[in-house]
């Protein structure tokens, strides 16, 4: 069991390092902050900076490590919830490539261990993480606000949960099922389920009246495809494919949305939502803000699939 962990992040056309989180540090690894780091904690260069450095070359992608600004024992979880935490903001192929591990030995950190994290093939994903310069203040400022009390909001753990195991499946039917039960875990009770699930994604989402629609009939269309999946009926791979890439948004925008309403529980955000039409978000709480900072998104769930 190791005293502090480092991650090791790939797969970002965006400057990481501009990103701020209050016990984080996201620091380049050809950085002269993290090349002192590992230094400083007598990192053995042959057991992944080699390999980081030769990847560099070949193939031009910018690693990133998330190193804790305090040098003190924690938990695993802190710096995985960092990670997480990025690709529900931004959904994409931003993955953990290595993860170090080191020892506290009379008050100093003491480089341990290092894992490869092999990488998946992303045939049904292609897009890396990136964002605007101009968004930098926006998503800082989200961060700022939520990433404390992201994992706190108890129904809101399920669909966490179930977005990130989406990612973390190669499946493209796995992470489609994996998707729709992220969406799932937001609405309460069992009959009519279907229509609710998309009434209440399409009211906690749409912008408008008719972008809410336009939800409503992408999500009922994707559950039309969920049942011809787990029945076993005819459907088409690239299908899946397409309506994969709109359920990866969809449930980025219903968790940051969430997130922005902080509704204590499930019955009463579900009353709520009950009592509201389409275009009309902003009445679920008096604590929501607008956030505009990953325009993919944006465009993405108001189209038709």
């Amino acid at each position: 069991m190791n005293d502090f962990t480092v991650l090791v992040i790939s797969n970002s056309d965006s400057d990481l390092t501009l990103l701020k989180f209050e016990e984080f540090d996201i620091l380049n690894v050809q950085s002269e902050e993290f090349l002192s780091f590992c230094e400083g904690t007598f990192t053995r260069e042959e057991e992944f900076l080699d390999k980081i450095d030769e990847d560099f070359k070949f193939d031009g992608i910018q690693r990133y490590a998330i190193v804790r600004k305090s040098k003190e024992k924690f938990g695993e979880r802190k710096i995985h919830n960092v990670f997480s935490f990025l690709l529900i903001l931004f959904p994409s192929v931003v993955t953990v490539e290595y993860i170090l591990g080191y020892n506290i030995v009379a008050e100093k950190l003491r480089y341990s261990n290092s894992f490869y994290n092999e990488q998946k093939s992303h045939s049904i994903r292609e897009e890396f993480l990136s964002f605007e310069d101009d968004e930098v203040n926006e998503i800082n400022n989200f961060i700022e606000m939520y990433f404390e009390t992201f994992q706190n909001i108890s129904y809101l753990k399920s669909s966490i949960q179930n977005y990130l195991n989406a990612f973390d499946s190669n499946y493209l039917h796995f992470s489609f099922i994996a998707f729709c039960i992220c969406l799932e875990s937001i609405t309460d009770g069992n009959t009519e389920l279907i229509y609710r699930i998309a009434r209440n994604v399409a009211v906690i989402c749409g912008k408008d009246e008719n972008s809410s629609m336009q939800i409503f009939k992408n999500i009922k269309k994707a559950y039309a495809l969920r049942s011809k999946i787990v029945h076993g009926s005819n459907f088409s791979d690239d299908t899946v494919s397409d309506y994969l890439h709109y359920l990866e948004a969809i449930c980025s925008k219903l968790i940051i949305e969430l997130l922005k309403h902080n509704v204590s529980n499930i019955e009463q955000l579900n009353e709520k939502i009950t009592s509201l039409g389409f275009g009309q978000k902003e009445k679920i709480s008096t604590l929501w803000k607008e956030t505009k900072f990953n325009n993919k998104i944006e465009n993405k769930i108001y189209n038709t699939i």
